[in-house]
């Protein structure tokens, strides 16, 4: 313990004096560099130099190599860390040194007592000694010039050899406390194969990890892939799983390169890093713009993409941020913390429907926002099945009414929130979520408010979506429930949904649909199997997966554009618009008429009322069944497997 103690006064002390230790050190080394230049002259019988010169320059030299290292801020700076831009740092101050003393030396010393080549071996011998000591500090940090390390670090496996996974490597060696010590590589590369990163070796391909976990003794894997899809990172989750070895990853960020790489960045694999892509790399300075300094309200506040925008626009300092949602406790809480996490936002909580045209006029007169975010929506399928006209009323008529109150109360900028299931919607959540597109287009029309429109995919951990579902499933010891073996979604994140939201505010003219570039579809028995996986359990032993059948309005796949919608780039990173290549017969008439009516409808009159709304609306439907059924899925089965249904009405 006084040892430890003895150690970390010692270390206090060091970082402290820093500067001034590497001023003394640096001090020392140039008289050695300059003695010894001295010394192989006169060992060499050339021509003599005078003690007398050699006394006199020599304090010169010291004043001037040191304070040229000043100029160049050499004395700063990690010493562990030392690079190639470091070096030339040396060379460079070395040769203005070595330029002034020698004009200072001719002028007060006759030639022959300093030779020329004196100049130059003294430059070259202070590269050599001042670079050096560098390189040993940073050798020596590393490790490459110490004594075997104790077996008190865990076996690191690093999969990719790349840019990443270098820089892992090379910041894992260098700290002392990280925990892990890196013992091999693979990487899919075959010109890698056989070679070496910082010493350790690329032991193979990734296919190869169970041996390679074997032969060099791994407790863990960390996956450096940034540029890996999603279908890569379920084989690299297979093979860490098969070789019975935890592992971490590093987050898949936006133009990630080896200088980004941070081993502090390192985390537990969750449902996200399914995506399999760099997130969208939006224009954060035209949102800023938009939002800074602007009242904005946003409707469903309380949701999970809602609470998600309203976080993001408080970072962009609005001028007043209002929040309506007919959930009072959740609205309570996100108050609670925006308050705290951004005190100097104006923040206005308020319990109100959508669906309540005086309620939402009060509102928009007493608040007077410049934007509106409408995310307040019935989002899920087969309960909207069930009661199409509550979808009618909450996703058409809330639409309807909050647009028309924002457009009365001078609202520049109307985002609406959309989903991928509008497209040739097979479900009334879909149906509605379309109708409430051509709502907006058609009030874009009529006034001087922007009417825009988001269409995402599926968001990962947001409220009841099949993420928290699995993971509670499996928590309760399973089985997992999926609708199909080939059912599949496309998925991001919440902060990805929000920021695209943002964006296409931002840009929009009026009257656009904005979609976002995410990539490949995944289907979500990839995802139950991954997510038993990184709970620690094998799919289909420890946990079996159960299918239920696709439900009346279900897919199996969802796509953003229908044929008579064609995607354009909107001129941001991944950010595309939708223009219609059809005109649509969409009559705001016909809508209010339906709305004052569907309280009236039964389930089948409020479906078809929709097909004359939209079109497009082809209603999924199932055979009945007499009771619950559902089949239990092993490996080798999907071909065989018999898929039965229920009929949700």
């Amino acid at each position: 313990m006084i040892d430890l103690l003895k150690q970390s006064r010692f270390a206090s002390v060091v970082i402290r004096y820093r500067t001034l230790l590497i001023v003394l050190v640096q001090g020392g080394l140039i008289p050695v560099s300059y003695l010894a230049v001295v010394l192989f002259r006169l060992d060499m019988g050339v021509v003599p130099v005078s003690s007398d010169a050699l006394l006199l320059a020599l304090p010169m030299l010291v004043a001037v190599r040191l304070s040229v290292l000043a100029i160049f801020r050499l004395h700063q700076g990690l010493w562990r860390y030392v690079s190639v831009a470091d070096l030339l740092q040396i060379v460079k101050a070395s040769t203005v040194g070595s330029l002034i003393f020698a004009a200072i030396a001719i002028t007060f010393f006759d030639r022959a007592e300093f030779p020329i080549s004196i100049y130059l071996i003294d430059w070259a011998g202070n590269i050599l000694l001042l670079g050096g000591i560098r390189m040993f500090v940073r050798l020596a940090r590393e490790g490459f010039l110490s004594m075997p390390r104790e077996n008190t670090k865990r076996m690191l496996l690093i999969i990719g050899a790349g840019g990443a996974g270098a820089e892992l490597c090379r910041q894992a060696l260098n700290r002392g406390n990280f925990g892990y010590l890196p013992v091999a590589f693979v990487d899919d590369d075959p010109g890698k194969s056989g070679t070496s990163i910082f010493g350790v070796p690329i032991a193979g391909r990734c296919q190869d990890i169970s041996d390679v976990v074997k032969e060099y003794q791994v407790d863990i894997a960390v996956i450096a892939i940034p540029s890996s899809n999603h279908a890569l990172r379920l084989k690299l989750v297979q093979y860490c799983d098969d070789a019975g070895i935890p592992f971490r990853i590093l987050p898949n960020e936006p133009n990630f390169v080896g200088d980004k790489v941070n081993i502090s960045r390192v985390r537990e694999f969750d449902a996200t890093d399914l995506l399999g892509r760099p997130t969208a790399d939006l224009d954060m300075e035209s949102i800023r713009t938009f939002i800074s300094g602007k009242r904005v309200l946003i409707t469903g506040a309380a949701g999970s993409v809602g609470s998600e925008l309203v976080r993001q626009i408080a970072s962009f300092s609005p001028g007043m941020l209002c929040l309506i949602d007919r959930a009072e406790n959740p609205l309570m809480f996100l108050e609670i913390e925006i308050r705290t996490t951004f005190p100097d936002v104006f923040v206005v909580d308020q319990v109100g429907d959508v669906t309540d045209q005086v309620g939402m006029a009060r509102v928009m007169a007493k608040y007077k926002p410049d934007v509106v975010f409408h995310a307040a929506a019935h989002k899920h399928v087969h309960l909207m099945e069930r009661t199409p006209g509550e979808a009618v009323k909450n996703n058409i008529g809330g639409t309807l009414i909050t647009a028309k109150c924002a457009q009365e109360a001078g609202v520049g900028t109307f985002v609406l929130v959309s989903t991928d299931k509008a497209v040739d919607p097979s479900s009334v959540m879909g149906a509605t979520k379309r109708a409430a597109e051509l709502v907006i287009q058609s009030l874009n029309q009529t006034g001087p408010t922007r009417f825009v429109a988001v269409r995402f995919g599926n968001v990962l951990g947001s409220n009841a979506s099949v993420v928290p579902i699995f993971k509670q499933q499996i928590a309760a010891g399973g089985p997992v429930t999926v609708t199909d073996p080939d059912a599949e979604r496309y998925f991001m994140s919440i902060s990805e949904a929000a920021s695209l939201i943002l964006q296409a505010g931002s840009t929009g003219a009026g009257g656009e649909i904005f979609v976002l570039d995410i990539g490949e579809p995944i289907k979500i028995l990839a995802l139950a199997e991954t997510l038993i996986r990184l709970a620690g359990l094998k799919p289909y032993q420890d946990i079996d997966i159960v299918f239920t059948g696709l439900r009346s309005g279900e897919k199996l796949t969802e796509e953003f554009e229908s044929a008579s919608q064609h995607l354009q780039p909107a001129g941001y990173d991944k950010l595309l618009f939708l223009r219609d290549t059809e005109s649509t017969s969409f009559s705001l008439e016909d809508v209010q008429e339906f709305l004052g009516s569907v309280s009236y409808m039964d389930v089948e009159e409020v479906k078809e009322r929709l097909r004359k709304i939209v079109p497009e609306y082809q209603p999924i439907e199932y055979s009945s069944s007499s009771q619950a059924s559902a089949d239990v899925f092993r490996p080798g089965q999907v071909e065989a497997l018999t898929v039965r249904t229920q009929f949700d009405s």
